[in-house]
């Protein structure tokens, strides 16, 4: 199946903001609600609704960091599968478009990746697309980064 990164629009935020995790997944990442909202308050942050097909599989969120002093670097800092579509590649398929849609905007030196040190799925996704595991946060987060 076809997996696409699209925009959130007026005519897909509400299926976006139905998506739902596990109750144990729940603090692994900001609500999808959240993350539009921010967005829309901040142009260096760009949201995505994953699709396969033409079904609504998930929710991703990337950042230009320039604006916070960190040039040629991004962030991907959420990425979710609704709870009735995971474990099916969706979330690997999405990061790696997304990863390429970021690359593409050209002399991109850093991307960063963070998660919860106890969401084992998470790093090893994470790792088996690059990222390598630099230190835990302020916040208790994992960061990893992709050198390009």
């Amino acid at each position: 199946m076809e997996i696409q990164l699209k925009a959130v629009t007026r005519h897909n935020f509400d299926d976006v903001t139905d998506l739902r995790l596990l109750d144990h997944q729940c603090d692994y990442v900001a609500s999808n609600s959240y993350s539009i909202a921010q967005a829309s308050f901040y142009p260096h942050m760009h949201t995505r609704a994953i699709y396969a097909g033409e079904q609504l599989v998930g929710f991703l969120m990337y950042v230009d960091l320039a604006g916070e002093g960190y040039p040629a670097e991004f962030g991907v800092w959420r990425l979710m599968v609704d709870y009735h579509q995971q474990g099916k590649g969706y979330g690997r398929r999405a990061l790696q478009l997304a990863l390429a849609e970021i690359r593409a905007r050209g002399g991109v030196r850093k991307i960063w990746i963070s998660y919860k040190p106890d969401n084992a799925l998470a790093r090893d996704l994470y790792a088996s697309l690059g990222f390598v595991e630099t230190e835990i946060d302020e916040d208790g987060e994992m960061n990893a980064v992709l050198e390009q």
